[in-house]
């Protein structure tokens, strides 16, 4: 009897759907990021700053389902670096310029192009800290800058006030080419920031974290332009907060 050749091949270009999930929802990241592009195009500014959002909650959702099912590659996060640019620097930089940067002409598409540079650097840091394994003393307590979905949402502040206050102030331009020019400036910096994933829950306030989570998500979804601003604020106060808990970290450190 002869034994069936087994097509060692054939087995290896098969992967399991599992495997494929996480990149779908990177795929799907991007297509959201690029979809902020056409709301800006018509005008419809709220949904351009939605679509940021959804963004954010698909880029943290990728990365933790690639561990979770033992997926994780090169080239999953390579497309996430892809998805992330088109998403939280490309989109907010266009969005930006139509929103109100247009109106100073040259000016106001520099400002647009440096946040995008500044947020490509960023992601070109990021990736090479990874690669080559690079840490700081820390790296275990915050991010290092403003993370790229927090930094476009931070681009994208004026129209959230705006849709918020309906004050015309948060459409002037020479507002909003200052706060995109600090935003890309933050983004490239070396400033300790707020990380959630840093952050650890006991068992026994589960409950508890889960309820305020649904209350939150309640208000979010009720009051949702004053409730995003309150938590754009008390992001940018956390950053104050984390350069100073920074610096007491460092002299313990430096102490031992």
């Amino acid at each position: 009897m002869h034994r069936k050749r087994i097509n060692k091949k054939a087995i290896v270009n098969k992967i399991s759907i599992n495997k494929l999930i996480p990149n779908i929802i990177t795929l799907s990241s991007l297509f959201v990021g690029l979809t902020q592009i056409k709301f800006a195009l018509v005008g419809k500014w709220e949904f351009a700053v939605i679509t940021v959002l959804v963004s954010a909650i698909l880029d943290a959702s990728d990365g933790r389902l690639a561990r979770l099912l033992n997926s994780c590659s090169r080239f999953g996060a390579e497309l996430d670096s892809i998805a992330d640019f088109a998403a939280f620097g490309l989109g907010p930089a266009i969005t930006l310029y139509l929103y109100s940067l247009s109106n100073l002409n040259r000016i106001g598409w520099i400002a647009s192009i440096f946040f995008a540079i500044c947020m490509g650097l960023r992601l070109a840091r990021f990736n090479t800290h990874d690669i080559e394994n690079i840490k700081t003393p820390l790296s275990g307590y915050f991010f290092t800058g403003v993370p790229a979905p927090a930094g476009a949402v931070l681009a994208e502040f004026p129209i959230i006030l705006y849709n918020a206050f309906e004050i015309d102030l948060f459409k002037n331009s020479y507002l909003c080419m200052f706060n995109i020019i600090t935003v890309g400036l933050l983004c490239i910096s070396t400033l300790p920031t707020l990380s959630i994933k840093k952050l650890h829950i006991k068992k026994e306030q589960y409950t508890k974290f889960f309820l305020l989570v649904i209350i939150c998500t309640g208000i979010i979804f009720i009051f949702t332009w004053i409730a995003l601003s309150i938590l754009v604020i008390i992001y940018i106060i956390s950053i104050f907060t984390c350069n100073k808990k920074a610096k007491i970290i460092l002299r313990s450190i430096n102490r031992n």
